[in-house]
């Protein structure tokens, strides 16, 4: 490893290792009143028998569960590794600033009443801060729910958490409760837990680069409600740490704030700057981050990713007991966007061997009835499956753990096959998931099936839907590999200060809007491939510019003050002579004038007229939480009315502008519908990477807008182009 890289591994974890493996812990605000969070706060940290020092900070002093109580953290002897902080707004500056005087290196504050309660709030958190760090003093809070770490048997919070593969981090209390309530069901614990709440120090990405690094994680989940920044590298570096982390360990996460109704309750929540979602959801999956909407999709996705083998491919193979079952889950796959391939001829006269004749053997496999003659049909056909080199991964539905109600020797039969089923996924290399509508009754086979590895659902489509999330992960992280080893596109010299001297311009007229020649310049200084422009000033320079181009040619008004063209009569098709390029000047000028009487016209633009192609649209917009990104979609109505398009936080290289090209919804227009020569993809990739590099290093601008695209079967044109500089 580079020295560099163990510089920022060490940071990272020099700065949480106070918070996640404290060697003395001291409770600000311990109480003997068992309706207060102090008490339940001391009884958790004596109860799960911390590895450390307690010390109760109290000033009423005397005992508090055995425990004896300091008047202050001054008066506690020794270090302090984490102070765990839970006095009223009002109070806790004076506390902060013992804390630091004391040498404490981490703190918890559980208070409410901060920031998200308004500009008082953040008030109290900006001073907070400020006299924190002046000690070096890492701050969790305020407004959260406290800490886990299983490592050193550190519950910092009211909820009773057990130890297990999982790490979460969340902003909300109560989800995690709600989450915890069901974990415990499924027997699933955490490694680390944290509720950071306003985040007004440590922050997402800080949580996600600590965990990166525990070898007790298997698997991060998180509950966003939205990432708290300053400016767009607050949301890159969250970016950047989720990078990292999903090459090693998957990231499960939920985002809430979908609707407009839910991001203006989660920013009153925890003072969350809400940014596109479209642009968050893209992100989260730039990062190699699975989203998924609901608690127990997040539990699904834990217990699979903590149990399972890894997914190298999406083709699965589907066993089932019953046909119904076994068609809906073939048909779950597709709308999991996993493929149910007919299984190999070889692979059929395996099971053709196994299988009664009447068992469909194609895929899915139903067992049909035969088990109740031979139980261990399961097994063999399982091993048939788990060798198939064409099958990726086994979803097996249906009844499994329901034949014990015919008989004892069922019983015993079930957990039989259920052994040697658990030895063979074990030691193959496929992820296998089961269904059963038995396992909300949890029969002995299915519990020791889900012991050993197997996740085992109630419904078809929770075993689906997880086997999907595993294939996801499995893509996003080959796609993160790929984009991380790709090399970025070479640009032309000089390109950055060709461009910022024709942003000072614009500026210095008083503009963020440039006109088409200006966006067209500075486009063409990033490598842009773009037909010649040329201005005239007057009518008979249009005549001698029409000449250069020597053919049809389109006119279009410059104005900054005439931002929309052709609502103010500001476009000439298909110009066929100089002479008609004389009488088109007059012209467009005059419906400038009549459109606007004060315009400032700088002239008309004269360029080739393009042949047709498919429309497309290639464009930039400033995300509140990450900055500069790029999109790609079909233009006119798709765009207008569909929105079918795609983004990603710039910048991309090539890998991940040819997915962007691939993933929007009208694919098969570029690709040739109806008969249609297919459009050059790599040429619109290009395009995008372009962009994405230009946006990413010029970021006063705000808007990019590149619409029409003419795609064609080799190339590409660029009919329209639209800059938008950053207000100030």
């Amino acid at each position: 490893m580079p020295v560099t890289e163990n510089a920022y591994m060490e940071s990272i974890m020099s700065d949480l290792i106070p918070l996640f493996r404290p060697k003395s812990v001291a409770l600000i605000g311990a109480s003997s009143d068992t309706k207060k969070y102090g008490y339940w706060t001391a009884k958790s940290l004596i109860d799960n028998k911390f590895h450390g020092e307690i010390h109760l900070i109290s000033r009423s002093g005397g005992e508090i569960l055995g425990q004896p109580t300091y008047p202050d953290i001054l008066s506690v002897p020794g270090e302090v590794d984490l102070a765990i902080i839970a006095i009223a707004p009002k109070h806790i500056l004076p506390i902060i600033e013992q804390c630091v005087e004391k040498g404490v290196k981490t703190g918890i504050v559980v208070s409410t009443g901060f920031g998200e309660t308004g500009p008082e709030g953040k008030e109290i958190e900006r001073r907070m801060l400020e006299i924190a760090r002046k000690g070096n003093m890492r701050i969790m809070g305020p407004n959260c729910m406290g800490m886990y770490s299983s490592a050193v048997s550190l519950n910092a919070s009211i909820i009773d958490l057990a130890p297990g593969p999982m790490s979460l981090v969340l902003q909300s209390g109560n989800f995690g409760i709600d989450l915890n309530f069901n974990a415990k069901k499924r027997g699933m614990g955490y490694s680390c837990w944290a509720t950071i709440g306003n985040q007004m120090d440590v922050r997402f990405n800080d949580f996600v680069r600590y965990i990166e690094q525990d070898d007790h994680t298997k698997v991060m989940l998180l509950y966003m409600e939205g990432l708290r920044v300053e400016n767009e590298e607050d949301g890159r570096k969250f970016l950047e740490a989720a990078r990292r982390t999903s090459v090693s360990k998957p990231i499960a996460a939920i985002k809430i704030g979908r609707s407009a109704a839910g991001a203006r309750a989660a920013a009153s929540h925890t003072g969350s700057l809400a940014g596109s979602e479209r642009i968050f959801d893209a992100a989260l999956a730039q990062a190699g981050v699975v989203r998924v909407n609901t608690p127990n999709e997040l539990l699904d996705a834990a217990e699979a990713f903590s149990k399972c083998k890894p997914a190298h491919g999406k083709r699965i193979a589907v066993l089932t007991d019953g046909g119904g079952h076994g068609v809906m889950a073939t048909d779950f796959c597709e709308a999991n966007s996993l493929e149910a391939p007919v299984l190999s001829e070889a692979t059929q006269e395996k099971l053709r061997a196994i299988l009664k004749p009447h068992c469909p053997i194609k895929n899915p496999v139903d067992l049909a009835g035969t088990p109740e003659g031979d139980m261990w049909v399961f097994d063999r056909c399982l091993e048939v499956l788990l060798d198939d080199p064409d099958v990726d991964g086994i979803v097996i539905v249906g009844l499994y753990g329901g034949y014990a109600d015919l008989s004892e020797e069922f019983r015993v039969l079930e957990m039989d096959v259920a052994k040697s089923m658990a030895e063979r996924i074990r030691k193959g290399d496929k992820p296998v998931v089961m269904h059963s509508i038995y396992q909300p009754q949890q029969p002995d086979c299915l519990k020791y099936l889900s012991e050993q590895g197997v996740p085992v659902f109630g419904a078809v489509d929770e075993a689906v839907r997880t086997m999907g999330v595993l294939v996801e992960y499995s893509e996003r992280r080959a796609a993160l590999l790929e984009e991380a080893t790709s090399v970025p596109p070479e640009l032309p010299a000089g390109r950055r200060e060709k461009a910022e001297a024709i942003f000072a311009r614009v500026r210095s007229e008083g503009r963020v809007n440039l006109v088409e020649t200006e966006a067209r310049e500075v486009l063409r200084a990033y490598g842009v491939d773009l037909a010649p422009h040329y201005l005239a000033a007057t009518a008979d320079e249009a005549a001698e510019m029409w000449e250069k181009i020597g053919g049809k040619a389109v006119m279009k008004i410059v104005s900054p003050d005439i931002l929309h063209k052709t609502d103010a009569g500001g476009v000439a098709l298909n110009i066929e002579s100089a002479e008609a390029a004389r009488e088109a000047f007059e012209r467009l000028v005059a419906n400038g004038r009549n459109y606007k009487a004060d315009a400032n016209i700088f002239g008309v633009m004269l360029t080739p007229m393009l042949k047709g192609g498919v429309e497309c649209i290639i464009g930039s917009s400033w995300d509140s939480t990450f900055g500069p990104t790029v999109m790609f979609g079909l233009g006119g109505i798709f765009v207008e009315i569909l929105k079918d398009v795609s983004f990603r936080v710039a910048p991309v290289n090539m890998p991940s502008c040819r997915r962007m090209v691939r993933e929007i919804n009208g694919l098969a227009m570029l690709q040739g519908a109806r008969g249609s020569k297919p459009c050059d993809l790599e040429a619109l990739a290009e395009a995008a990477c372009l962009i994405s590099h230009m946006v990413d290093e010029l970021r006063d601008i705000a808007e990019v807008d590149l619409n029409p695209v003419f795609a064609w079967e080799k190339g590409l044109a660029v009919a329209d182009a639209r800059i938008v500089l950053q207000a100030r």
